[in-house]
C-alpha cells in the first residue's frame, strides 16, 4: 500500500484512509468500492466532507482541504466550490477573498450552480477584486435556472428591487416562489407577504398563511405585522385575538405604525378602554386609520375633538373620513354647511376608491344642483362604482349605454349592466331585464323571461313592473291570458300610482273586460289618469263625456278633455278635437281651427286625418281650394291604407280636368275595390270602359258593375243599362237594358230609371212602345225632380223615335242614392 501510494496511486490514499478508520476489513472493502465508484475525484470529495463536516471522521478543517485540493486536481466540480467557502471563511485556509473568487471561478467553469451563486456574491459587493452588478446577476441567473434556490432568491431580488433590470413584480414573485418550493426558508417570507398583498400574483391568504407559516423560529417585523392582521381579521386562517395580539405587538415595538393603530382596533372589538390609548398613540405618529377612529370616538360624545381628528384623517388620506366629512358639509351637522367643501371631499374619497363616494359624486354631478353640472364625468364615475359592485351604479350604467349618455355608451352593454343590477336586487333594473326580454332588445324575444323578472320587480314594489305583468295578463303574451288576473295587477298599480294602469282600469270597467260593466267605475279611473298627467287617460274620458256612456253626453266637457290631450300631442285627440270644430260640437264652428287640428294629428302620425284635409282642400273648406295639395293630402291616407282616399284620389284624378291621370286612378280604385270598398265598383268600371284609358276593357268593367249591383249600388245598374245601350261589349242590347232599368222602379221608383225606361219606349227600339207607359215614367221622374223629364213633359207631343235615345247621359261617376 506504501509502495502504491509512493508511485502515485492515487486510490490507496482512500485505501489508507478508510484502513485509519475502520475496523473491519469487509467494511473497508465495501466501502472503497462505494467510493470508487464515482472515480478518485468523486472519493476524495466525499471524504473531504466528512471531515469537513466531522462525520465518521474528527471534524478537520485541514484534512478536508487536503482532500478538496486533491479532488479539484482530478477536475472535480463541487470540491472548488468547498475551497472557496474555506477561503472566504478562513476555516482550514487563511482568509484570502481574491483566492476565494478564483476558486468559485473554477467550480463556476466546471457548471458548479452554487460556485455560480457564490461568484455572484463576490462581484456584487466587489469583495473578490472587483465589483460587477451585471456580471453578479448573470452568475445569480445561472445558478437559479440550474435550480439552486438561493440563486433563485436572489433572482427575485433582482426583479423586485430592479437591479440591472426593470422592476418587474410577476418575475419577482414567480422567482420568489420557485425559491420557495426549492426550499430555501427566506423565500418563504417573500412568498407569503407577496401573495397576501397581491404583489405579482393575485392576492390569496390562504397560500400566505401557509407559507409564512413554514418560517420556524424568530419572525421579522414585517411578518408579525402581516400575521398579526390575518389573526385580527381571519384572513387565511380563523379570528384569533390571543394571536394577533401577541404578533402585533412584536410589531408595534418595532414602531409599526399599523401595528400600533391595529392594535388599538383589536382592543376596540374587546371593548377594552386601552384600545384608545394605542389610537392615541399611532395618531400622533400620523395614522390616518387612527384618527379616523378617534374621530368616531369623539363624535359619539358630541365632542367637538371629533371634528378636529376627521380633518386630519382626511388630511393625511383617509377615505372614509374624507367620505364622512363630505357628508357632514353636505347636511351642516357639527360643521356648518358648505357644499362646494362637501362636493372636493366626495371627488376626493371617490378617487380613493370609497364606492359609495364614487356613486354620490356622480349623482351630484348628474343632478348640477350643488355644483356645475357634468354628464360625461357623472358616466365616469358611475362607472367606477359599478365596476367596484355598486347595484344602483350598475343600474345607472345601463340606462347610460342604453340611451348612450356618454363617449363609451354602447347600447349592446345595456342589458348586460341590467341584469348585473337585477341579480344584485335593484328592483328598476330587474324591470329593465323584463323590458328587454319582452322586446327582443338586443336579445332573443323571450317572454317567459320577460315574465319572471317583471315579477321579481313586482314583488320588490316596482309599480310599473306591476302593470307591465297586468298587460302580460291582458295580451296572454308570455302567461296564459287571463283579463281577470289582469285587472287585478292594474288595481295595485294604480294604488301604487301608475297612471297606465288608472287608464287600463278604466277601460276594463268601461269595456266590461275582466269584469262587469260600470261607467262609472270606468268615469272614475279615467279622471284618476287624466289628474296623472296620462294623456290617454283624459282622451278616454272626453269619449265617455262625448257618447255619453257614464250619463248624458257632454260635448263641452268632451272638448276639453280632447283639447287637454291634444295639446300633450296625442294625434287621435287633436283628430276628434277637428271633429268637434268642424261640426260645432261642445264649441263654436270653426272649419279653420278644424283644418288646423286634422292638420296636426296628420303630421303626428294620425292618418285618418289625411283624408279629411284631402276633402278640405278639394272643396276650399276652412282651407283655401288647393286642388294640387288635396291630392297629395290624398295620396298620404292612400299610403297608410285608407281605401275611401284611394277612391277619393281616384275619383279625383279620373273626372277632374287639368289633373287626369288615368293609370294613377286605375291603381287607386282598383286597389279600393279589391279590398272591399263598394263605391269603388261603380267608378272602376266606368274608368275601364272609357275609351280614353289605354287598358280599356269592357268584359272586365262590366264584372265591377256586377258587383256594384250585388253591394246594393243603384247606380251600378243605371251604368249596366248605359253600358247595354252603348254595346260596349260589340252588341246594343235594348231590351236587356229596359229589364235592368225596370228593376229600379218597383216599389220606391228611381228618378233616372224611370227617365231612362221612358226614352227606350219612345225610342221603338224595346218590346214595351205604349206612349202612355213612357208619359207615366216620366210623370214619377219628373215628380221626383228630373229636370230632362219635365222638359220632354212640356211638350204636347212627346218626342219619339230613335233619335229620342240622344238625351240618354253618360255613365253616372257619382253615387245617386237618395
Amino acid at each position: 500500500m506504501a509502495s502504491a501510494l509512493k508511485n502515485g496511486f492515487k486510490p490507496a490514499m482512500v485505501m489508507l484512509d478508510l484502513i485509519e478508520h475502520e475496523a473491519d476489513t469487509n467494511q473497508i472493502i465495501t466501502s472503497f468500492e462505494i467510493l470508487m465508484e464515482n472515480g478518485f475525484s468523486g472519493a476524495a470529495l466525499a471524504i473531504g466532507r466528512l471531515y469537513y463536516q466531522g462525520e465518521n471522521r474528527p471534524l478537520s478543517h485541514e484534512e478536508s482541504v487536503k482532500w478538496f485540493l486533491e479532488s479539484a486536481r482530478e477536475n472535480g466540480i463541487e470540491s472548488c466550490n468547498y475551497i472557496g467557502e474555506m477561503r472566504e471563511s478562513g476555516e482550514g485556509l487563511p482568509v484570502d477573498l481574491n483566492k476565494a473568487f478564483e476558486w468559485y471561478e473554477r467550480g463556476a467553469q466546471r457548471g458548479d450552480i452554487i460556485a455560480k451563486y457564490n461568484i455572484g456574491r463576490l462581484l456584487s459587493t466587489g469583495d473578490g477584486g472587483y465589483k460587477d452588478m451585471d456580471e453578479a446577476v448573470d452568475n445569480w441567473y445561472d445558478s437559479a435556472k440550474g435550480g439552486y434556490a438561493p440563486a433563485m432568491f436572489k433572482v427575485g431580488e433582482i426583479f423586485e428591487q430592479g437591479l440591472t433590470v426593470p422592476v418587474k413584480p410577476t418575475k419577482a414573485f414567480e422567482w420568489y416562489f420557485k425559491s420557495a418550493k426549492g426550499g430555501y426558508v427566506p423565500a418563504y417570507e417573500k412568498a407569503g407577504l407577496f401573495l397576501y398583498e397581491g404583489k405579482g400574483t393575485e392576492k390569496n391568504a390562504d397560500e400566505a398563511f401557509e407559507w409564512i407559516s413554514k418560517i420556524k423560529g424568530n419572525l421579522s417585523d414585517e411578518v408579525s405585522l402581516i400575521l398579526g392582521k390575518m389573526y385580527l381579521k381571519g384572513q387565511g386562517t380563523s379570528r384569533d385575538y390571543a394571536k394577533a395580539k401577541e404578533n402585533l405587538q412584536q410589531a408595534a415595538q418595532a414602531d409599526y405604525v399599523e401595528a400600533i393603530f391595529l392594535m388599538g382596533r383589536l382592543l376596540d372589538e374587546l371593548n377594552d378602554p386601552e384600545a384608545y390609548d394605542w389610537y392615541h398613540r399611532a395618531a400622533d405618529k400620523g395614522s390616518a386609520d387612527a384618527q379616523d377612529a378617534l374621530s368616531g370616538f369623539y363624535l359619539k360624545k358630541s365632542d367637538e375633538e371629533g371634528i378636529d381628528w376627521l380633518k386630519k384623517a382626511a388630511a393625511n388620506g383617509n377615505p372614509e373620513a374624507m367620505y364622512r366629512l363630505a357628508q357632514k358639509y353636505e347636511i351642516g351637522e357639527e360643521v356648518e354647511s358648505n357644499h362646494k367643501i362637501s362636493v372636493e371631499f366626495y371627488k376626493k374619497a371617490a378617487d380613493k376608491g370609497i364606492i359609495e363616494a364614487q356613486f354620490k359624486y356622480a349623482s351630484l354631478l348628474l343632478a348640477g344642483e350643488i355644483t356645475s353640472k357634468d354628464n360625461q364625468t357623472a358616466a365616469d364615475y358611475f362607472n367606477r362604482a359599478a365596476v367596484a359592485g355598486h347595484p344602483r351604479a350598475a343600474y345607472l350604467i345601463g340606462i347610460i349605454h342604453e340611451k348612450s349618455l356618454s363617449y363609451w355608451s354602447e347600447k349592446e352593454r345595456a342589458f348586460e349592466w341590467f341584469l348585473k343590477a337585477a341579480e344584485l336586487g335593484v328592483p328598476g333594473a330587474m324591470f329593465r331585464v323584463g323590458v328587454y326580454y319582452e322586446n327582443g332588445i338586443t336579445k332573443p324575444l323571450n317572454t317567459d323571461e320577460a315574465f319572471k323578472w317583471y315579477k321579481k320587480a313586482a314583488d320588490a314594489g316596482y309599480p310599473k313592473a306591476v302593470f307591465n305583468l297586468g298587460v302580460m295578463y291582458e295580451s296572454g303574451n308570455g302567461i296564459s291570458q287571463n283579463m281577470q288576473k289582469a285587472v287585478e295587477q292594474y288595481e295595485i298599480a294604480a294604488g301604487l300610482g301608475v297612471a297606465e294602469a288608472m287608464n287600463n282600469l278604466g277601460n276594463a270597467y268601461h269595456q266590461g273586460k275582466g269584469t262587469d260593466v260600470n261607467p262609472a267605475k270606468a268615469l272614475k279611473w279615467y279622471a284618476k289618469a287624466d289628474a296623472a298627467g296620462f294623456y290617454l287617460g283624459t282622451y278616454n274620458l272626453g269619449v265617455l263625456n262625448y257618447f255619453g256612456d257614464a250619463g248624458e253626453k257632454d260635448f263641452e266637457k268632451a272638448f276639453q278633455c280632447f283639447k287637454k290631450a291634444s295639446d300633450a300631442g296625442y294625434a287621435q285627440a287633436q283628430y276628434n278635437l277637428a271633429g268637434m270644430y268642424y261640426f260645432g260640437e261642445g264649441t263654436e264652428k270653426d272649419t279653420n281651427e278644424a283644418f288646423n287640428y286634422y292638420s296636426k294629428a296628420a303630421e303626428n302620425g294620425f292618418t285618418d286625418a289625411w283624408k279629411n284635409l284631402g276633402e278640405m282642400y278639394l272643396n276650399g273648406d276652412g282651407v283655401q281650394k288647393n286642388i294640387d295639395k288635396a291630392i297629395l293630402s290624398l295620396e298620404k291616407a292612400a299610403e297608410a291604407g285608407d281605401n275611401e282616399a284611394r277612391y277619393e284620389l281616384g275619383r279625383i284624378l279620373f273626372t277632374t280636368t287639368g289633373f287626369q291621370d288615368f293609370a294613377k286612378a286605375f291603381q287607386n280604385l282598383h286597389v279600393a275595390a279589391e279590398n272591399g270598398y263598394t263605391l269603388a265598383y261603380n267608378l272602376l268600371g266606368i274608368l275601364l270602359v272609357s275609351r280614353r284609358f289605354s287598358d280599356r276593357n269592357p268584359a272586365t268593367a262590366w264584372e265591377w258593375f256586377e258587383k256594384g249591383v250585388a253591394a246594393g249600388i243603384k247606380t251600378a245598374v243605371l251604368n249596366q243599362a248605359t253600358f247595354l245601350k252603348r254595346g260596349e261589349n260589340g252588341e246594343v242590347e235594348y231590351q236587356k237594358a229596359f229589364g235592368l232599368l225596370e228593376s229600379l222602379v218597383r216599389g220606391d221608383p228611381d228618378k233616372t230609371a224611370a227617365y231612362l225606361l221612358a226614352l227606350l219606349i219612345l225610342s221603338g227600339e224595346c218590346q214595351v212602345k205604349d206612349q202612355s207607359i213612357a208619359r207615366n215614367y216620366l210623370e214619377i221622374s219628373a215628380e221626383k225632380g228630373c229636370l230632362p223629364a219635365a222638359k220632354l213633359l212640356d211638350n204636347n207631343e212627346l218626342f219619339s223615335g230613335p233619335a229620342v235615345l240622344n238625351f240618354w247621359e253618360d255613365y253616372i261617376v257619382e253615387d245617386l242614392e237618395e
